[in-house]
């Protein structure tokens, strides 16, 4: 019995639509009903309509931990576009052993963020690490700095940590882009007498925006709602110069026991992320 178009796409995409309601929707609905009710270890669960919202938004650690957080991603967004794009124009030059080379770069994109946050911890360790003494020895510092128990220092350390394991990523969207350019005009923009600076900013920027834009998009709203490095690197420390929203969220739900908070803090934190990308994507692509 042969069967038709309509009824095959069904079947070939119900699995998929099955799994999407049980680990997405289904989620976000608990999660939404959840952020109205008094929901914690002490008293009896109970309706309390936008009680939760207003506690978060009257509470200044939610707004020190949004300042935070977008500090926090902001920098992470900034210093892994600068790095993927900078090892991506190396990489797309290499022509012997570029698949060896192609390989190396990528290795930190397979490192857990929260052993990063550990390695770069150790690095950055006064005592032990080699950051300090490797300053040290080559005379540009007299002692070692202690990055953790400076606020400014603390968040670029774990900005850099983040960053590290995200660049290879930014590094794959630009290279596709700039492999995708044809050569004709870079040999034609070369005739006219531009020099690599010129070529780079009227052929390879305009051409590779899309990829590039999209792969900002990507990793500046994981790194919104990502915790894994500080977590491992300053748990929000010191004096909480590095307290970012998904530490609060967690405070609300394993410190407080405060389920209901908790989820309004989930739902305010998806509402941001998705206004930001919605609000992106217009503004970047409206004239494409």
């Amino acid at each position: 019995m042969k069967i038709s178009d309509s009824k095959y796409g069904v079947i070939i995409t119900t699995p998929g639509l099955v799994i999407i309601i049980a680990l997405v929707v289904f989620p976000l609905i608990i999660l939404l009903v959840t952020s109205f009710l008094r929901y914690t270890a002490v008293y009896p669960i109970s309706f309390t309509g936008f009680k939760n919202y207003r506690y978060i938004l009257n509470d200044r650690l939610f707004w020190l931990g949004l300042q935070k957080t977008i500090v926090y991603a902001g920098g992470v967004t900034l210093l892994t576009f600068s790095g993927g794009v900078i090892l991506a124009l190396l990489l797309s030059k290499v022509t012997r052993g570029s698949g060896i080379f192609r390989s190396l770069a990528m290795f930190s994109w397979a490192v857990p963020l929260v052993i990063s946050g550990f390695m770069w911890r150790w690095i950055f360790n006064p005592n032990v690490g080699i950051f300090s003494d490797f300053l040290m020895k080559v005379g540009l510092i007299s002692e070692p700095i202690p990055i953790f128990s400076n606020r400014i220092l603390a968040m670029l350390g774990c900005i850099v940590a983040d960053a590290w394991v995200r660049i290879p990523f930014m590094c794959i969207f630009t290279l596709a882009g700039i492999e995708s350019i044809p050569r004709q005009l870079y040999d034609a923009v070369k005739v006219d007498g531009a020099d690599c600076f010129g070529a780079f900013r009227h052929i390879t920027l305009p051409l590779i925006k899309r990829m590039v834009l999209v792969g900002l998009l990507i990793t500046s709203m994981i790194t919104f709602r990502t915790i894994d490095v500080i977590f491992s690197m300053t748990a929000g420390g010191p004096g909480r110069s590095t307290y970012i929203l998904s530490l609060y969220l967690i405070e609300q739900l394993w410190l407080r026991v405060n389920y209901g908070t908790g989820s309004a803090t989930g739902v305010i934190m998806l509402l941001l992320i998705s206004s930001f990308a919605g609000l992106y994507v217009y503004f970047i692509f409206k004239k494409e």
